[in-house]
């Protein structure tokens, strides 16, 4: 089984910009190991976050679609009684 990853590259050269730079700065390897690694796992968060709010904002838009058909048919059966 192949392990498919998408990996935005842009992100990467990114964080690894910051921690050149902070490396740079610092002189410290682990502090810019140590924030590059806090970098990939906030972003992670995020997207997570994202991935949940839109999901649910999904899901909540068919829940009222489905309870509007649902009172359409209600309604339509009392009409016909």
């Amino acid at each position: 089984m192949k392990w498919k990853l998408k990996i935005d590259w842009r992100k990467v050269v990114l964080f690894l910009v910051i921690s050149a730079g902070l490396l740079y700065l610092t002189r410290s390897v682990l502090m810019a190991a140590g924030v590059i690694m806090l970098l990939f796992v906030v972003d992670s968060l995020i997207s997570d976050y994202e991935y949940r709010r839109k999901t649910h904002e999904l899901f909540k838009d068919i829940r009222e679609q489905q309870e509007q058909k649902t009172k359409e048919k209600q309604s339509d059966a009392d009409r016909r009684h």
